[in-house]
């Protein structure tokens, strides 16, 4: 449908509204952008979130993107870049739980060892899942605050919140 090569025209089409334009453009440099976050992040869950990001902020910076011959795709990549070094920052800084938030009358050694089996489940989640997780239970924003922070709707952090909290209710029991 969009017969152009120019990314230019497709993010002008896009500015006014033409979301075809636009996905026309995630089609053209999606998977690009992808690898280059793997590459990054060596992580499927991570590259995936960090590619959804990064056409986000394209979305919301379309009057910001630089076009270099004719292309968006150094403007995407430079901005996959910082979204992955973001992704692994977040990673890299495990969550510090406080063990004496454990509910029920448990000795110190059992609480520890549910403590590691609830930051082993953390830890298996994608860097967007853990700052989610970091953001909404353990700096206690709301779900509303936590998606305008990260880029996302409030029903995707809902979405988080509730998967990570069931990866670590099955990890606490045992069964991950």
């Amino acid at each position: 449908m969009y017969d152009t090569d120019s990314d230019g025209e497709l993010i002008r089409l896009a500015q006014r509204g033409d979301r075809g334009a636009f996905g026309a453009l995630y089609a053209r440099h999606g998977k690009a952008v992808y690898l280059y976050a793997w590459a990054m992040t060596r992580d499927d869950r991570d590259a995936e979130d960090v590619t959804q990001e990064v056409f986000i902020v394209a979305w919301r910076k379309l009057r910001g993107i630089r076009i270099v011959e004719r292309s968006a795709l150094p403007w995407l990549l430079v901005t996959c870049r910082n979204l992955s070094r973001n992704a692994l920052r977040a990673r890299r800084d495990a969550l510090e739980l406080d063990e004496s938030l454990l509910p029920g009358d448990r000795t110190r050694h059992e609480r520890i060892e549910e403590l590691s089996w609830v930051r082993q489940a953390v830890e298996r989640l994608g860097g967007l899942d853990q700052r989610v997780i970091h953001l909404c239970l353990v700096e206690g924003y709301s779900y509303a605050v936590a998606a305008d922070h990260l880029g996302l709707s409030t029903s995707a952090v809902a979405k988080r919140v509730e998967r990570a909290r069931a990866a670590v209710r099955l990890a606490v029991r045992g069964e991950s």
